[in-house]
């Protein structure tokens, strides 16, 4: 028996009890953690860190400040017309040109027709078809140039070289600049189309800035007067399309840095008034204290003590006039045209020097 016992304990084993766990799962948790480190948390960390560094080198998106509001309008042809009243035979008070803005009055009128007043306060009636509501191109802030038109018409392209024409503009015409290359600009035009145009006849500016009066003011608004000689009679007209001597004053004044009004009226507003002296022997006004660029100002016909119409003074007596019997502008002598002597009325001077 105690042979039997002894035998029994010399045979007995005690193994380890089992944990539960496989063995190979605690590196399948090390390698997924590894992964998950590797592939999303640092690639998060490094995303948020760049995006703070961004934020600290990129400045805030401002808004472009805008100037005009939804009672605003933009001129869509090279020219439109301005009328006293709503209707086609309406008397023509003004023009204005390509890309000008215009505020819509609140004033029913007739379908195809709106009330509008202009930049410098003159008020009339517009076709609606001249208009477009899209203010995108006349918005200075949007653009870091302008062009101002300077010669008598110029071409807008499609294409920088051998494009097809798009539109052509008068003298005047303000049209703001997206680009610049060399010799060349593209421009934006109403409704948001774009097009090129050379550099010569256009004045180049930043965007808010006007034209600066020249070194000999009166010279460059004679010349510039000069330049629509032939140019055919319209009345109240401000294109070489057809002009008036009022729209003559006005473009030759603003293209030289000189703003003055586009009407008869607010013409006989402007400037200083020049003194008259009358020749003893032949009562007739005395020239010899004109001097050039003086506006003249005649009488109506009909009405002698109501300015009718102006005229230029060139230099010499001679004046830039068109008769009322007379399709186009002339350069024309005082001395010869006593009819025209004897109806100044008023004589305003533009220039001091």
């Amino acid at each position: 028996m105690k042979n039997e016992v002894s035998s029994y304990k010399k045979d007995l084993y005690v193994s380890k009890r089992p944990s539960g766990m496989p063995a190979w799962l605690v590196p399948l948790l090390v390698f997924v953690l590894i992964v998950v480190i590797v592939f999303w948390v640092a690639p998060a960390i490094v995303e948020r860190l760049q995006a703070g560094r961004l934020e600290d080198q990129e400045p805030a998106v401002t808004t472009i400040p805008t100037k005009y509001d939804e009672t605003t309008r933009v001129v869509s042809k090279p020219v439109a017309d301005v009328f006293d009243r709503p209707d086609l035979k309406a008397k023509r008070v003004t023009q204005v040109l390509l890309n000008e803005p215009v505020y819509v009055q609140n004033q029913r009128c007739p379908s195809g027709y709106v009330a509008v007043r202009l930049q410098d306060g003159v008020t009339g009636y517009m076709m609606t078809s001249d208009l477009i509501s899209d203010c995108s191109s006349i918005e200075p802030a949007a653009y870091p140039y302008k062009a101002i038109v300077i010669s008598a018409q110029k071409r807008v392209m499609s294409h920088a070289k051998r494009g097809t024409l798009l539109a052509e503009v008068m003298m005047g015409t303000e049209l703001y600049i997206d680009y610049r290359g060399t010799g060349v600009s593209r421009v934006v035009l109403p409704g948001g189309e774009k097009g090129w145009i050379s550099d010569d006849g256009v004045v180049i500016l930043p965007s808010t800035e006007k034209i600066k009066p020249p070194y000999q003011p009166r010279q460059a608004f004679c010349s510039t007067a000069l330049s629509f000689l032939q140019a055919t009679v319209l009345e109240n007209g401000q294109t070489v399309r057809g002009i008036s001597t009022v729209g003559i004053v006005h473009l030759s004044a603003s293209i030289n840095g000189l703003e003055v009004p586009r009407t008869l009226d607010g013409l006989l507003q402007t400037g200083q008034l020049v003194p008259l002296s009358y020749d003893e022997s032949t009562g007739l006004l005395d020239l010899s204290n004109l001097l050039p660029g003086d506006l003249l100002f005649l009488s109506d016909p009909n009405n002698p003590e109501k300015a009718a119409d102006v005229a230029i003074y060139a230099d010499i007596g001679q004046i830039i006039y068109a008769k009322p019997s007379q399709t186009s502008i002339r350069l024309m002598n005082l001395n010869e045209n006593e009819d025209i002597l004897k109806r100044i009325l008023v004589v305003r001077r533009l220039f001091s020097d």
